[in-house]
């Protein structure tokens, strides 16, 4: 039996170096996916804790504007001092699950008439304008909201009008 010797030519690596590229730019898409995860996952993490501040500034704003046993706001109190407007002291919240705390001021805007059905010239009931500045934020202090909300109050007259 006869045997061919087999031609075997010299090898270049060209299958090796193609092979490298296309791993390298395998790696590559992966760890910018995992960026692209790690940053997803902050942002959600961020608009959670911001959404639990705002939650708070908000409920401390329904609390300030209701008959809450935690509203102490007397708003039939009347201000006459306009250049000193501070109307009570901060209501202080803290939620129920222990996330966020909250703070809101009363501020007195003024008193301003109505337009009443009184057929009399005067007698028409008066009202008193508010806003309140509520600051939510969550116990670790990493995000907060501030909110304003104006409130209208029922007087029997004015001293100061707006």
């Amino acid at each position: 039996m006869k045997y061919k010797k087999l031609h075997i030519e010299k090898q270049q690596g060209a299958v090796l170096v193609m092979a490298l590229v296309m791993l390298t730019v395998l790696t590559l898409i992966g760890v910018s996916s995992m960026s692209s995860s790690t940053l997803e996952l902050k942002v959600a993490g961020n608009t959670q804790q911001h959404d639990i501040a705002f939650q708070a500034a908000q409920t401390i704003i329904d609390i300030a504007a209701s008959e809450d046993p935690l509203n102490t706001n007397n708003y039939q109190v009347f201000v006459t001092d306009p250049a000193n407007p501070l109307f009570e002291q901060a209501i202080n919240y803290a939620s129920a699950d222990g996330e966020a705390t909250a703070q809101a001021a009363t501020y007195w805007v003024g008193c301003k008439k109505n337009i009443g059905s009184s057929l009399e010239e005067g007698k028409a009931p008066a009202s008193n304008f508010f806003n309140v500045r509520a600051t939510g934020q969550t116990i670790t202090g990493s995000s907060s909201s501030v909110q304003m909300q104006g409130l209208r109050f029922p007087s029997a007259a004015c001293a100061i009008d707006l």
